[in-house]
Protein backbone atom coordinates (compact mmCIF):
# COMPACT_ATOMS: atom_id res chain seq x y z
CA UNK A 1 0.00 0.00 0.00
CA UNK A 2 1.18 3.42 -0.65
CA UNK A 3 1.04 5.90 2.31
CA UNK A 4 -1.59 8.82 1.79
CA UNK A 5 0.06 12.25 2.54
CA UNK A 6 -2.82 14.11 3.77
CA UNK A 7 -2.58 17.91 2.96
CA UNK A 8 -4.99 19.86 4.88
CA UNK A 9 -7.53 21.44 2.59
CA UNK A 10 -6.66 19.55 -0.38
CA UNK A 11 -9.37 17.47 -1.60
CA UNK A 12 -8.73 13.77 -1.78
CA UNK A 13 -8.53 12.98 -5.47
CA UNK A 14 -5.96 15.64 -5.34
CA UNK A 15 -4.16 13.47 -2.87
CA UNK A 16 -4.40 10.52 -4.97
CA UNK A 17 -3.80 12.07 -8.17
CA UNK A 18 -0.18 13.35 -6.73
CA UNK A 19 0.43 9.63 -5.59
CA UNK A 20 0.18 8.20 -8.91
CA UNK A 21 1.60 11.21 -10.85
CA UNK A 22 5.15 10.57 -8.20
CA UNK A 23 4.39 6.52 -8.70
CA UNK A 24 4.82 6.89 -12.38
CA UNK A 25 7.47 9.55 -12.04
CA UNK A 26 9.41 7.29 -10.11
CA UNK A 27 8.77 4.10 -12.93
CA UNK A 28 6.54 2.03 -10.14
CA UNK A 29 4.24 2.70 -12.66
CA UNK A 30 5.80 1.59 -15.92
CA UNK A 31 5.15 2.79 -19.67
CA UNK A 32 2.20 0.54 -20.97
CA UNK A 33 1.10 -0.88 -17.57
CA UNK A 34 -2.76 -1.39 -17.27
CA UNK A 35 -4.15 0.61 -14.62
CA UNK A 36 -6.57 -1.15 -12.83
CA UNK A 37 -8.98 0.70 -10.64
CA UNK A 38 -9.51 -1.84 -7.98
CA UNK A 39 -5.57 -2.61 -7.60
CA UNK A 40 -5.46 1.69 -7.07
CA UNK A 41 -8.01 2.05 -4.66
CA UNK A 42 -5.84 -0.79 -2.44
CA UNK A 43 -2.70 1.14 -3.17
CA UNK A 44 -3.73 4.25 -2.16
CA UNK A 45 -6.42 3.36 0.36
CA UNK A 46 -8.67 5.46 -2.11
CA UNK A 47 -12.39 5.20 -3.19
CA UNK A 48 -13.04 4.49 -6.94
CA UNK A 49 -14.24 7.74 -7.72
CA UNK A 50 -11.25 9.49 -6.25
CA UNK A 51 -9.24 7.19 -7.84
CA UNK A 52 -11.49 7.95 -11.42
CA UNK A 53 -11.65 11.52 -10.66
CA UNK A 54 -7.51 11.24 -10.23
CA UNK A 55 -7.16 8.84 -13.30
CA UNK A 56 -8.99 12.42 -15.40
CA UNK A 57 -6.77 14.58 -13.93
CA UNK A 58 -3.46 12.50 -15.19
CA UNK A 59 -5.01 11.75 -18.21
CA UNK A 60 -5.50 15.77 -19.00
CA UNK A 61 -1.28 16.22 -18.10
CA UNK A 62 -0.87 13.46 -20.55
CA UNK A 63 0.68 11.07 -17.78
CA UNK A 64 -1.76 8.29 -18.84
CA UNK A 65 -4.48 7.71 -21.52
CA UNK A 66 -7.48 5.51 -22.28
CA UNK A 67 -7.03 2.66 -24.76
CA UNK A 68 -9.88 1.24 -26.34
CA UNK A 69 -10.27 -2.24 -25.62
CA UNK A 70 -8.24 -2.38 -22.55
CA UNK A 71 -8.67 0.85 -20.17
CA UNK A 72 -6.47 2.89 -19.22
CA UNK A 73 -2.86 2.68 -19.38
CA UNK A 74 0.33 4.54 -18.64
CA UNK A 75 1.21 7.05 -21.38
CA UNK A 76 4.33 5.53 -23.76
CA UNK A 77 5.80 8.60 -25.34
CA UNK A 78 6.25 8.16 -28.95
CA UNK A 79 9.73 9.25 -30.98
CA UNK A 80 7.39 11.74 -32.56
CA UNK A 81 5.59 13.09 -29.03
CA UNK A 82 9.43 13.38 -27.37
CA UNK A 83 10.71 15.18 -30.19
CA UNK A 84 8.39 18.06 -29.61
CA UNK A 85 8.33 18.05 -25.95
CA UNK A 86 12.79 18.16 -25.85
CA UNK A 87 11.97 20.97 -28.33
CA UNK A 88 10.07 23.21 -25.84
CA UNK A 89 12.10 21.61 -22.83
CA UNK A 90 15.25 23.20 -24.44
CA UNK A 91 14.10 26.36 -24.50
CA UNK A 92 12.30 26.32 -21.37
CA UNK A 93 15.18 25.47 -19.47
CA UNK A 94 17.27 28.30 -21.49
CA UNK A 95 15.30 30.35 -20.18
CA UNK A 96 15.71 28.88 -16.83
CA UNK A 97 19.57 29.27 -16.75
CA UNK A 98 19.20 33.00 -18.19
CA UNK A 99 16.87 34.01 -15.71
CA UNK A 100 18.87 32.18 -12.79
CA UNK A 101 22.05 34.57 -14.18
CA UNK A 102 20.06 37.65 -13.59
CA UNK A 103 18.20 36.69 -10.72
CA UNK A 104 19.42 34.17 -8.42
CA UNK A 105 20.94 35.26 -4.42
CA UNK A 106 24.11 34.35 -3.75
CA UNK A 107 22.97 31.43 -1.73
CA UNK A 108 21.10 30.06 -4.37
CA UNK A 109 24.11 30.36 -6.43
CA UNK A 110 25.98 28.31 -3.82
CA UNK A 111 23.51 25.86 -3.12
CA UNK A 112 23.69 25.32 -7.28
CA UNK A 113 27.84 24.70 -6.68
CA UNK A 114 26.81 22.20 -3.94
CA UNK A 115 24.39 20.43 -6.30
CA UNK A 116 26.95 20.11 -9.20
CA UNK A 117 29.22 18.66 -6.90
CA UNK A 118 27.07 16.12 -5.85
CA UNK A 119 26.29 15.22 -9.35
CA UNK A 120 29.93 15.02 -9.96
CA UNK A 121 30.74 12.35 -7.28
CA UNK A 122 27.10 10.30 -8.31
CA UNK A 123 28.76 10.22 -11.80
CA UNK A 124 32.51 9.76 -10.33
CA UNK A 125 30.92 6.80 -8.33
CA UNK A 126 29.38 5.24 -11.00
CA UNK A 127 25.74 5.40 -9.38
CA UNK A 128 22.55 4.27 -11.08
CA UNK A 129 20.89 6.06 -13.30
CA UNK A 130 17.94 6.58 -10.93
CA UNK A 131 20.66 7.51 -8.71
CA UNK A 132 22.26 10.41 -10.76
CA UNK A 133 18.78 11.29 -12.34
CA UNK A 134 17.43 12.45 -8.40
CA UNK A 135 20.31 14.58 -8.25
CA UNK A 136 20.08 16.10 -11.73
CA UNK A 137 16.27 16.60 -10.42
CA UNK A 138 17.86 18.43 -7.54
CA UNK A 139 19.77 20.45 -9.84
CA UNK A 140 16.78 22.03 -11.88
CA UNK A 141 14.83 22.12 -8.27
CA UNK A 142 17.87 24.79 -7.50
CA UNK A 143 17.65 26.25 -10.84
CA UNK A 144 14.02 26.89 -11.00
CA UNK A 145 13.72 28.50 -7.46
CA UNK A 146 16.72 30.85 -8.29
CA UNK A 147 14.50 31.83 -12.01
CA UNK A 148 11.90 33.12 -9.89
CA UNK A 149 9.47 32.30 -12.27
CA UNK A 150 6.87 29.98 -10.95
CA UNK A 151 4.99 29.29 -14.29
CA UNK A 152 8.26 28.53 -15.76
CA UNK A 153 8.98 26.17 -13.13
CA UNK A 154 5.07 24.43 -13.27
CA UNK A 155 5.73 23.86 -17.05
CA UNK A 156 9.19 22.35 -17.39
CA UNK A 157 8.10 19.97 -13.99
CA UNK A 158 5.02 18.62 -16.24
CA UNK A 159 6.95 18.56 -19.35
CA UNK A 160 9.66 16.25 -17.15
CA UNK A 161 7.15 13.89 -15.92
CA UNK A 162 5.90 13.13 -19.42
CA UNK A 163 9.60 11.79 -20.47
CA UNK A 164 10.99 10.46 -17.56
CA UNK A 165 11.60 6.92 -19.19
CA UNK A 166 13.25 8.38 -21.80
CA UNK A 167 15.08 10.45 -19.03
CA UNK A 168 16.38 7.53 -17.11
CA UNK A 169 17.05 5.44 -20.51
CA UNK A 170 19.03 8.52 -21.66
CA UNK A 171 21.40 7.85 -18.63
CA UNK A 172 21.89 4.30 -19.15
CA UNK A 173 23.25 4.52 -22.61
CA UNK A 174 27.35 4.39 -22.41
CA UNK A 175 29.20 7.34 -21.73
CA UNK A 176 26.08 9.51 -21.49
CA UNK A 177 26.44 10.26 -17.26
CA UNK A 178 29.75 11.34 -17.48
CA UNK A 179 29.36 14.14 -20.76
CA UNK A 180 25.76 15.36 -19.14
CA UNK A 181 27.92 16.10 -16.28
CA UNK A 182 29.77 18.18 -18.65
CA UNK A 183 27.47 20.21 -19.85
CA UNK A 184 25.62 20.82 -16.67
CA UNK A 185 29.22 22.17 -15.73
CA UNK A 186 28.55 24.25 -18.92
CA UNK A 187 25.80 25.35 -17.53
CA UNK A 188 27.03 26.22 -13.47
CA UNK A 189 30.33 28.00 -15.30
CA UNK A 190 28.38 30.38 -17.66
CA UNK A 191 26.12 31.26 -14.29
CA UNK A 192 29.35 31.54 -12.52
CA UNK A 193 30.81 34.34 -14.93
CA UNK A 194 27.22 36.12 -14.70
CA UNK A 195 26.84 35.56 -19.01
CA UNK A 196 23.33 35.24 -19.23
CA UNK A 197 23.18 34.48 -22.90
CA UNK A 198 26.15 31.32 -22.19
CA UNK A 199 24.22 30.21 -19.57
CA UNK A 200 21.02 29.84 -21.90
CA UNK A 201 22.69 28.61 -24.33
CA UNK A 202 24.62 25.63 -22.63
CA UNK A 203 20.91 24.72 -20.70
CA UNK A 204 19.35 24.11 -24.62
CA UNK A 205 22.48 22.54 -25.66
CA UNK A 206 22.06 20.13 -22.93
CA UNK A 207 18.42 18.97 -23.63
CA UNK A 208 19.72 18.72 -27.49
CA UNK A 209 22.14 16.35 -26.55
CA UNK A 210 19.68 14.17 -24.55
CA UNK A 211 17.70 14.30 -26.88
CA UNK A 212 19.91 13.23 -29.80
CA UNK A 213 20.97 10.36 -27.62
CA UNK A 214 17.35 8.93 -26.99
CA UNK A 215 16.18 9.43 -30.69
CA UNK A 216 19.26 8.61 -32.31
CA UNK A 217 19.48 11.56 -34.58
CA UNK A 218 21.63 14.83 -34.56
CA UNK A 219 20.57 17.92 -32.74
CA UNK A 220 20.07 20.14 -35.61
CA UNK A 221 17.38 17.94 -36.73
CA UNK A 222 15.94 18.25 -33.33
CA UNK A 223 15.46 21.43 -33.10
CA UNK A 224 16.77 22.88 -36.08
CA UNK A 225 19.68 25.03 -34.17
CA UNK A 226 21.14 25.30 -30.96
CA UNK A 227 21.94 29.36 -31.41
Amino acid sequence: MWEMQVQRHAPIREQVAAILRQAIVDMRLKPGQLLIERELCELTSASRPSVREALRQLQAEGLVESVNGRGTIVSVVTPGQARQVYEVRANLEGLAARLFTQYASDEQREALRTVMAALSESVSREDEPAAIMAVKNRFYDVLFEGSRNEVLQQLVQSLHRRVTQLRARTLASVGRPAQSEAEIKAIVDAIEARDADLADLAARRHVLAAAAVILGSGTESIAGTTA
